[in-house]
């Protein structure tokens, strides 16, 4: 089931008679009209360049257009604001915004790179503000996508890793290919010992042969699993949740 990414959270605040750009623009915002609202904030920000309020309107506007490079760096400005509520606010859009930017990224480094600054906001947003539940609820959204991205690079790495080590193997001899399809009718007719005994020596007396250690640990895992023992193979168990630490 897709995961449903929470909606953004908008905090479009009116300030008084100095500020109506703002509160034309809130009306545009509530109807969906971001195009139009953008317009009244950028008119609002003539009079008053400085006014922490029109970096979180402009910034979330910017968002809900798709222009997240423009959005981020207006929430950058807003999450620095004294008012700890709308500072959590800033930091919750600014960490919505890192994660589209994840999504729309071509690389895997930079999705995560997106991603883990995602969970640094929210993680901001939440200590700004205990009882941000939605930030909360995102975190794990994050931080699941980050660790299924995560994963996924490992197992490419590890892909690629095998991929070197496989050319840099020199071909098999005729006695080693020989051996081979000899120890693999073994394991057809279930005489796995004997296979497996028959590609160690092969392994030890051929230089070619030294490429054939992982069939070896695979006959020798059906031998354990038949015999009713786990494997002997170890278990990569070093892709944990540590991996999501954020610097």
């Amino acid at each position: 089931m897709k995961m449903r990414f929470l909606l953004i959270c908008v905090c479009l605040l009116s300030v008084g008679l100095w500020a109506r750009p703002i509160n034309d623009g809130n009306k545009l915002f509530a109807k969906g009209d971001y195009a139009g609202a953008l317009e009244k904030y950028m008119k609002a920000r003539e009079s008053e360049p400085a006014n922490p309020l029109l970096f979180y309107n402009i910034g979330t506007c910017q968002y809900r257009l798709g222009n997240y490079e423009e959005a981020k760096k207006e929430l950058e400005s807003a999450v620095r604001m004294p008012d700890k509520n709308m500072a959590a606010k800033a930091a919750y859009n600014l960490a919505n915004t890192h994660f589209r930017m994840g999504e729309k990224a071509a690389e895997g480094s930079e999705r995560i790179a997106a991603w883990r600054e995602s969970v640094a906001y929210l993680k901001k947003a939440i200590d700004l503000d205990n009882d941000f539940e939605n930030a909360k609820k995102n975190v794990e959204i994050v931080q699941r996508k980050l660790k299924e991205e995560l994963d996924k690079q490992k197992q490419n790495q590890d892909q690629n890793q095998d991929q070197d080590n496989d050319q840099k193997h020199p071909p098999l001899s005729e006695k080693a290919k020989e051996v081979l399809a000899r120890a693999l009718q073994l394991c057809k007719d279930g005489k796995y010992a004997e296979a497996k005994e028959m590609l160690e020596n092969l392994i030890a007396e051929d230089e070619t042969a030294g490429q054939l250690s992982g069939h070896v640990q695979r006959i020798d895992d059906i031998i354990e699993i038949k015999a009713g023992r786990k494997p002997k193979a170890k278990i990569d168990a070093s892709n944990t949740d540590n991996d999501l630490e954020v610097i």
